[in-house]
């Protein structure tokens, strides 16, 4: 306490005033008789922005956070003018070239449903079914003859015949055969906790027609057949 008093007694007005030639900046941090000239002066952070503030620049003062951003605003909003004069000024001058230009396609994606909007001839009359949901009768083959026929509403197709059927129907003929292993697609119950669960199999019905000949029938929700299985197909209903 007695070296503050000290110091502010060996501290003379001249030396702690800023307007003063014998200024001592050292004696103004430790002295309480410092007085500023003006309150109000704007405050920096370095000596390169007050010298750019005298030159007139955009240089603000610290604390002028509002104004900065306004600021800010202004500069941004009068770059995007800027862009936008370019640009129609740009679409101007180049606006009597465009019918010159090579007018590229847009790709158009292709797939099995594209493609069955432009069908002709017998995939045509595909089509029809597939937009009238129209009831077809489809006759398979395997690889020794004919294997049965499909009553069923076409879904979807392309043009390899690969057909996706709902509501299916299926008739076909077979030897009867005294003893024989009967596998799962054939109506023998599955043990649970197996695939069957998530999709039961269809039950197969067998009728006899004489001379050991079987018919069976199954109904199937769902039924994709592969184009080279298939061998005629009829509309049934119209």
């Amino acid at each position: 306490m007695y070296e503050e008093e000290k110091s502010d007694s060996s501290t003379s007005e001249s030396e702690v005033s800023a307007c003063s030639s014998n200024f001592n900046p050292l004696k103004v941090l430790y002295s309480q008789k410092t007085k500023v000239p003006v309150k109000n002066a704007p405050l920096y952070e370095n000596i390169q922005q007050f010298e750019s503030a005298l030159k007139n620049q955009e240089i603000l003062p610290v604390g002028e956070g509002e104004a900065v951003k306004k600021r800010e605003d202004e500069k941004q909003k009068k770059r995007q003018e800027e862009e936008e004069r370019i640009e129609k000024k740009n679409k101007a001058r180049f606006a009597q070239y465009q019918d010159t230009l090579p007018q590229r396609k847009e790709k158009v994606q292709r797939n099995v449903l594209t493609r069955i909007d432009g069908m002709i001839g017998p995939l045509g009359t595909l089509k029809d079914c597939v937009d009238h949901r129209l009831r077809i009768k489809v006759t398979t083959r395997h690889d020794r003859g004919v294997r049965g026929v499909l009553h069923a509403t076409l879904v979807a197709f392309d043009k390899q015949w690969n057909l996706a059927l709902t509501d299916v129907l299926e008739i076909w003929t077979r030897k009867t055969v005294k003893k024989r292993k009967i596998p799962p697609a054939m109506g023998t119950p599955v043990p649970k906790g197996t695939a069957a669960g998530i999709s039961p199999v269809p039950v197969v019905t067998e009728t006899p027609l004489g001379k050991g000949i079987v018919e069976c029938t199954r109904h199937l929700p769902q039924l994709m057949v592969r184009g080279e299985h298939v061998v005629l197909i009829n509309i049934v209903e119209r």
